[in-house]
């Protein structure tokens, strides 16, 4: 047992250290001005609409009919998880006495997860050090496969409801787009609706439609040695270069957001002192809440600001109660057969993304609701907290996952999980 810990641990260690690595280089191009903020936006287009395509679609050599039967779970899980994470964030918002703009951002926050640069990046360095991963040569390719199965679930999710929910923060804006839509064409409301699915989410229905096609799929495949094998090589090398890229726009974000505290803090404080010596000592407190407010917006209930509220409440539903909730359901999966024992990194994937903090997606979508100031207190205030917590839980999650797949095929399987859970 003492050993199975050690790789546990070792295989945890890899994993976070290597996307801390790459988080850590963006911290560095953004800290040296080597990318400048405008440039962190357009390589983060480039990764959303070019490269996780191309992943996506490189994922073709992974599918087919038998594997889809048994990776079904990765999109019921997907499903699940966002479900419980907005029952859990409607709850919550309610305890905190969050009121609009920030209940629902609450919401937003807890529903969904980092599917994107995390997932994809904690893969490659389990796969390599974990036992039953290096057992399987093609272990890598159905990792990436079983990532994109939930992530087609979680952008349809996303974009079919968590933008129109977004959007609702602007009601007037949105009921004038509903009524200008309603006088054109059925065909051309449809094309419409069309091109507003994002890019990635073509790219994991083409792949599933092209693996399920097995003359297609060995067609453009290089390991099958197909005619046109260089299109499955060309989308697999480009997508993965995106893994890389957009663990560096992470932190090279978290970076901005640290930055952008560090000078409303110094601002705050300048504020304080400027008026301390204008009026004395007696106008600071009245002065010191006019100035958080003016930062964070919203009442103080509690002495907390509803921006902090909201951070505290989103950390912890994220990276404690979903997990706590989600990990025994998936064990409960596993000895039910709904998860194959011999799917090691489906049952890993699903573990991950009980651990993931929020997407970053969401302050796109608080950006596009008009709620720019908001979006940016988001980004230093929640989710640079939030990213620096998630180290720890990840962490944790990746070694529970890897003790508990040693035990699910060992004599005796009800005691020992109920013992380690």
């Amino acid at each position: 047992m003492a050993s199975l810990f050690v790789e546990a641990v070792l295989v945890s260690v890899y994993a976070n250290v290597e996307a801390l690595l790459i988080c850590c280089a963006g911290v560095y191009a953004m800290h040296r001005q080597i990318v400048a903020p405008e440039g962190l936006r357009v390589l983060s287009r480039l990764v959303v609409e070019v490269l996780f395509p191309c992943i996506a679609f490189s994922n073709f050599r992974a599918y087919s009919w038998e594997l889809l039967g048994e990776w079904y779970m990765a999109g019921v899980g997907s499903f699940l998880t966002m479900v419980l994470g907005a029952l859990l964030g409607k709850c919550g918002a309610l305890l905190l006495r969050l009121e609009p703009p920030y209940s629902k951002i609450f919401i937003l926050s807890t529903t969904f997860g980092n599917v994107g640069a995390l997932p994809f990046v904690l893969v490659p360095p389990i796969v390599a050090n974990w036992k039953p991963a290096m057992s399987d040569p093609e272990s890598l390719y159905k990792a990436y496969g079983v990532i994109s199965l939930y992530a087609l679930v979680w952008n349809m999710a996303l974009f079919g409801l968590g933008r129109p929910y977004a959007l609702s923060m602007r009601t007037e804006k949105v009921e004038t787009e509903s009524e200008a839509s309603q006088n054109r064409p059925c065909v051309v409301r449809f094309l419409q609706k069309l091109r507003k699915v994002e890019s990635v989410v073509w790219g994991s229905i083409l792949a599933i439609v092209v693996g399920c096609i097995a003359p297609l799929r060995d067609l453009l495949s290089e390991r099958a040695g197909g005619t046109l094998r260089f299109v499955g090589s060309f989308t697999y090398k480009l997508g993965s270069a995106g893994i890389q890229v957009s663990t560096l726009v992470l932190g090279g974000s978290l970076y901005l957001g640290g930055v952008a505290q560090l000078e409303k803090r110094r601002a705050r404080a300048k504020a304080l002192q400027d008026a301390q010596e204008r009026e004395g000592a007696s106008p600071q407190a009245s002065v010191e809440e006019e100035v958080s407010q003016s930062e964070i917006g919203g009442e103080v209930c509690c002495g907390l600001s509803p921006m902090v509220r909201l951070a505290v409440g989103a950390t912890f539903t994220k990276l404690v109660l979903i997990p706590a909730i989600s990990i025994p359901l998936i064990v409960l999966a596993v000895k039910a057969g709904a998860i194959g024992q011999d799917q090691p990194m489906l049952f890993m994937v699903l573990m991950i993304q009980t651990g993931v903090p929020s997407a970053q997606t969401t302050l796109a979508l608080l950006v596009s609701a008009g709620l720019q100031k908001v979006a940016g207190e988001m980004r230093s205030i929640v989710y640079l907290p939030m990213y620096f917590a998630s180290v720890a839980t990840i962490a944790a999650v990746i070694v529970l996952a890897v003790t508990l797949f040693d035990t699910f095929d060992a004599p005796g399987l009800g005691v020992e999980l109920n013992a380690t859970l």
